[in-house]
């Protein structure tokens, strides 16, 4: 069993479009913006969110959701999207072994961006195989 892809229900979808592919570097896939309701698929990699406009004001989104994203090298990963504009903290190294920068997306998803700092340091609930 694998996951196939990441459904995010965004207020704006063009926000949105511009916060994954225009500053962190994602590619659109397929969609229309035009839709009812509007849906738009983005990809990195191997990993690929469906972006669905749902617009509920009062509604907070993002409220539990935390999203890993292992890149191959976060201090070059923070140069690039520093580059397109995307104000952020720089890299930290924390105790669980990985290197980081964390940040929302329009909708208050948090995403971290991390490398590992020695695979040996890896936690011993994370099943290495799995990366």
């Amino acid at each position: 069993m694998e996951i196939d892809f990441i459904w995010l229900e965004v207020n704006d979808i063009k926000r949105s479009l511009e916060f994954y592919c225009d500053q962190l570097g994602f590619n659109t896939e397929e969609g229309d913006i035009e839709a009812e309701p509007p849906i738009v698929t983005v990809r990195a990699g191997k990993l690929k969110l469906m972006l669905a406009q749902e617009y509920k004001p009062m509604i907070t989104r993002g409220r539990g959701i935390n999203l890993f994203l292992r890149v191959s090298d976060v201090d070059r990963y923070y140069d690039e999207i520093r580059s397109r504009g995307l104000n952020v903290a720089p890299p930290v190294d924390e105790g669980w072994g990985g290197r980081f920068i964390t940040l929302q997306d329009p909708d208050g998803y948090r995403l971290f961006f991390f490398t590992w700092i020695h695979e040996s340091e890896w936690p011993t609930f994370i099943n290495q195989n799995s990366f």
